[in-house]
């Protein structure tokens, strides 16, 4: 396919080997491409949005990016989590992995850790998430949870495949003891064949476990897919009613559309994150890809979402944003009314749900609301201004924090929260969608502006993408600089670990879901040797120092 129309221009990294070069968006028949010339290995084009639509209509929101030079660090104001690495040791070895991990890695010192929390806490005690390979496999992980809680950082969450939880009792309530305020919980679905894929072994009966020790122990759950084209993608809708079925435990669902970097099956181009905008919406009645408005912290085409709100929650959540579009625009809140169509009986747009007032609410996702429902885009764009970044991880994990934030960001707008939105959260699931960014569609502009973050050993807080970013050959750019972090390049699954004996089947869990139809395929092991797609031209190379050219990326050497 020949060069198309330019539709913008940004720095990029070219593929092979990560070298700064010059890049461009270019409208193609399937969707738009990110396009980029390197003097060592020539032209790469791959498809970085799915819909030239849907990425122009996306741009409108969110910050304008523009990278200015430097070091590619994220600033201290601006990290909206930091990512703690406390183990390259993991009991699974998956085939999908950002850092590689498998069984028989190092531990970080508690000293190191220790050290990265200091940072975090100098840097404005940004919510942290400890994450590894396997954080749980480390003894004393509960005492750096309790660590990170005396530096003063307040939200804690801990990044997990959830086989310890469901297999030790007592242990979710040891980390809830020691101050962890959310899991964030490896569930790509809810059939026997997809964890068998990405994972190596069933882990249905080991999820619905862990998700019922988190209920035990009062720990919020953060639900996270990694979603594999032919394999899970049609069990979003699916995970979406499990989480709003389990709402009293499960706060939200984050999706995350498979990245080719670190580890993983095979490469056959990117799953864009608006493709996977409309195919949950093909599988949720109430949502519509447009319904998944873009994040407020780093870029209109890094994370989506909206959160699906229940019958009982949708007149309060009306009247709220009302009140709010008159305080924004100076309009009556009937003027609000008019525009949105919301009517105040029922709390829902005019022909939807009839009056609906007696109706009983119910537990099935097909019955709640997405919330944008109720927000036009010019109003989100303005609420979402006035989120502070470190509470947006709280928002989304539906922590007390979270709420806090909410309602102090109501009172600040000068609206008055009607008592119906005392609990509110209970009714409420947030769905994201997040599309990391890996050498496929590198844009230094973007990077520039992350909020993911992850502490280093310099005191910096470098972009997570970048740190997990690898060549097309498999070498990491920033993660094993100082041999630390996975493997130096990809490996192929070393289909040892956890072997699914922990957990009698049939003996966690009842909320079965039929398998979908067509066959799963098998993962082929490690990083394909044909993976490049689109226009290109590849040559041999290496990588330049820690992989960001000129000015580096924050390795202070």
């Amino acid at each position: 396919m020949g060069d198309g129309d330019v539709l913008a221009t940004t720095t990029s990294l070219c593929p092979t080997c990560l070298a700064q070069v010059p890049g461009r968006y270019e409208e193609r028949d399937d969707g738009v491409h990110l396009a980029r010339d390197c003097p060592d290995h020539g032209t790469t084009s791959r498809q970085v949005w799915g819909s030239l639509d849907h990425w122009e209509w996306a741009a409108d929101f969110g910050p304008t990016n523009e990278y200015d030079g430097g070091d590619l660090t994220v600033d201290d104001d601006h990290a909206c989590l930091a990512v703690v690495e406390v183990t390259e040791d993991c009991n699974l070895s998956c085939s999908f992995c950002f850092a590689s991990s498998g069984p028989g890695g190092n531990h970080r010192s508690m000293a190191e850790i220790g050290a990265m929390l200091d940072t975090v806490a100098e840097k404005g005690g940004r919510p942290v998430q400890f994450s590894g390979g396997e954080p749980t496999v480390r003894e004393d992980l509960p005492d750096l949870v309790a660590m990170a809680r005396d530096r003063g950082i307040d939200h804690v969450e801990v990044n997990t495949n959830g086989i310890r939880l469901a297999t030790e009792d007592g242990y979710a309530q040891a980390l809830a003891d020691a101050g962890a305020t959310a899991i964030y919980l490896q569930f790509d679905g809810l059939r026997r064949e997809t964890y068998e894929s990405i994972r190596g072994v069933d882990l249905t009966d080991e999820k619905q476990a862990a998700i019922e020790a988190c209920r035990k122990a009062d720990l919020p759950v953060v639900l996270v897919p990694t979603v594999v084209p032919e394999v899970n993608d049609g069990e979003m809708g699916d995970i979406v009613r499990f989480a709003v079925e389990n709402r009293d435990v499960v706060r939200s669902v984050n999706f995350q559309p498979v990245a080719h970097f670190g580890r993983y099956a095979k490469n056959d181009g990117r799953f864009a994150i608006d493709d996977a905008a409309r195919m949950l919406a093909d599988q949720l009645d109430p949502v519509e890809a447009r319904d998944l408005l873009p994040a407020p912290c780093c870029s209109s085409y890094c994370q989506i979402g909206t959160a699906l709100v229940s019958q009982d929650a949708q007149a309060s959540v009306a009247e709220v944003n009302g009140v709010a579009g008159a305080v924004v625009d100076g309009d009556t809140p009937e003027a609000i009314e008019s525009e949105t169509g919301v009517d105040d009986d029922c709390g829902c747009t005019e022909g939807e749900c009839g009056d609906g007032a007696d109706d009983a609410p119910g537990d099935d996702a097909d019955e709640f609301v997405p919330l944008t429902k109720f927000v036009d885009d010019r109003l989100w764009d303005t609420l979402t201004g006035l989120v502070d970044e470190r509470d947006y991880m709280e928002l989304l994990a539906g922590t007390a924090a979270g709420e806090e934030w909410a309602c102090k960001t109501a009172g600040c707008c000068g609206l008055d929260v009607p008592d119906e939105m005392e609990g509110l959260f209970d009714d409420v699931v947030p769905i994201t969608l997040t599309g990391f960014m890996d050498a496929d569609g590198a844009d230094v502009n973007r990077l520039d502006n992350c909020c993911i973050s992850v502490p280093t050993p310099e005191g910096d807080l470098v972009p997570f993408c970048g740190y997990n970013m690898t060549t097309e050959d498999g070498e990491y750019a920033l993660r094993n600089r100082h041999d630390w972090g996975g493997r130096p390049s990809v490996a192929e699954p070393s289909g040892d670990g956890y072997d699914g004996d922990g957990v009698e089947s049939g003996e966690a869990g009842s909320n079965d879901v039929p398998a979908a139809d067509g066959d799963i395929p098998a993962p082929d092991g490690g990083r394909s040797s044909d993976a490049h797609t689109g226009d290109e031209q590849v040559h041999d190379g290496t990588t330049d120092g820690c992989g960001y050219g000129p000015g580096g990326c924050g390795d202070g050497g």
